[in-house]
């Protein structure tokens, strides 16, 4: 019969970590791997059944301990679970492999793990330099953290990381995509099964194109107050330089001068962004962010156009343009007349060579990167068929934002009225005043509120 696999991500809603999950299990359900993706919101558990590439079919029910989960897992005879993000998870998600007695894989897409705030920085959103356990407790004592997998505030963070050490430890293979993550990862958790993999790059661009782009959503973490200081600095000196972000620009105001230098376009479509490089003439991109990534798809983007880089040396960023040869760095916590100073005198052009390429293109074969970790084998038809009773025949009293959106998705207006009976008030009303009826009245035919 055909291997089981059920992908298991929570409470993550967007960047790279659920499009590598999605990527995932389309490629082993082409390789004629039986996946089930189990995504848990808050309460609400959404499992998608893949074959040949593809989403056959999903099931949505509440799950309040876990049960139901188990006993679906169960009858499709699932043979190895793959985590890919317990953010606030039920405690019951970390226990599913044990109860199934099948191996258990990891993969570490950010530092959860390590720092609840997840980025390895400060309050001020910035690189905290893992200065140890002192400081990190004195971070949670002044920002505070409630763990909804442990049902209480955290205060101690050595009590955080020990409990996810032995929940890794229950790994057979542990993945990290950068050399930079394994390596920090690795102080916190010196784990023999800790591998780095890159993610598969699996979209192929061919282009070239000229000037200095900036890419994503950039916050404080990811160098917005870097780009605003870089621009009134440029509109001090009058300096022949020009940005044109392909995303968005938060956590900073900019002046009318520092407006003149940069271009913001907005939020992009991954599959719309190239061709929007394309026409914009760039010469090279600019990543300035001031925490560690662990792997960042949005370099991605400018890499499989063959545009070289030049990052601040923090992170997965940095170490992945050293060792692949795509650009240059600059010290993370540089003075902005030094940053402007690398911008402007930057050699983009001699990293136009034959080293230049990604070779990573593909997960490979299912057994290949599995290999070593014991899945069990066996008997029995996998079911996919198990009824439950509709979520709409079960809504809590009150749904939280997440859960409706994600409800709301298909809902036939009956459903949507049922749900708008369970939603939110204070949050229903927020959207209301933000947006107004008409946009709310649209999405009403539409498929989720923002």
């Amino acid at each position: 019969m055909k291997t089981v696999i059920a992908i298991i991500m929570t409470n993550v809603h967007g960047g790279g970590t659920p499009r590598h999950a999605y990527e995932m299990a389309a490629e082993w359900s082409r390789q004629r791997v039986r996946v089930l993706f189990v995504y848990a919101i808050d309460r609400l558990i959404k499992v998608s059944f893949f074959e040949d590439g593809n989403e056959s079919k999903t099931v949505r029910f509440f799950d309040n301990d876990g049960k139901r989960l188990l006993k679906l897992l169960k009858k499709c005879h699932v043979e190895l679970i793959h985590v890919e993000h317990l953010l606030d998870a039920e405690s019951y998600m970390l226990s599913i492999h044990k109860e199934l007695h099948v191996p258990l894989v990891v993969t570490l897409h950010d530092y959860y793990f390590a720092c609840p705030f997840i980025k390895l920085t400060n309050e001020n959103d910035i690189y905290c330099e893992e200065k140890g356990e002192k400081s990190c407790n004195e971070c949670l004592a002044y920002r505070g953290f409630y763990s909804a997998t442990l049902k209480k505030q955290v205060k101690d963070i050595r009590e955080w990381r020990e409990h996810w050490r032995s929940f890794l430890q229950e790994a057979s293979l542990i993945i990290v995509p950068s050399q930079d993550m394994a390596r920090r990862i690795k102080k916190y958790f010196p784990l023999s099964s800790i591998q780095m993999r890159e993610n598969p790059e699996l979209i192929s661009v061919e282009s070239t194109d000229i000037q200095v782009g900036l890419i994503g959503g950039l916050s404080k973490a990811k160098g917005a107050e870097v780009i605003k200081e870089v621009l009134s600095k440029a509109a001090q000196k009058k300096s022949p330089i020009h940005f044109t972000l392909f995303g968005t620009l938060s956590d900073v105001q900019l002046t009318a001068d520092e407006k003149r230098y940069i271009t913001i376009l907005g939020p992009y479509k991954e599959q719309e962004v190239y061709s929007m490089i394309s026409s914009h003439q760039i010469n090279y991109f600019w990543f300035p962010g001031v925490w560690p990534e662990t792997y960042s798809y949005t370099l991605s983007i400018p890499i499989r156009l063959r545009i070289p880089c030049l990052s601040s040396d923090i992170g997965a960023i940095a170490s992945r343009i050293q060792s692949h040869r795509w650009g240059e760095t600059y010290p993370w916590n540089a003075q902005t007349d030094n940053i402007l100073d690398k911008l402007l005198g930057f050699n983009y052009r001699k990293f136009y060579n034959p080293d230049f390429v990604i070779e990573n293109t593909s997960f490979g074969p299912f057994e290949t990167f599995y290999a070593g970790v014991p899945i069990k084998e066996v008997d029995g038809i996998p079911q996919d068929n198990l009824s439950f009773l509709s979520p709409f025949k079960e809504l809590p009293a009150v749904l939280y934002k997440e859960e409706f959106n994600e409800l709301w998705k298909g809902a036939g207006l009956a459903e949507k009225r049922k749900l708008l009976a369970h939603v939110d008030k204070s949050w229903l009303k927020t959207v209301w005043k933000k947006k107004g009826a008409a946009y709310f009245l649209k999405k009403i035919r539409d498929k989720a509120l923002k």
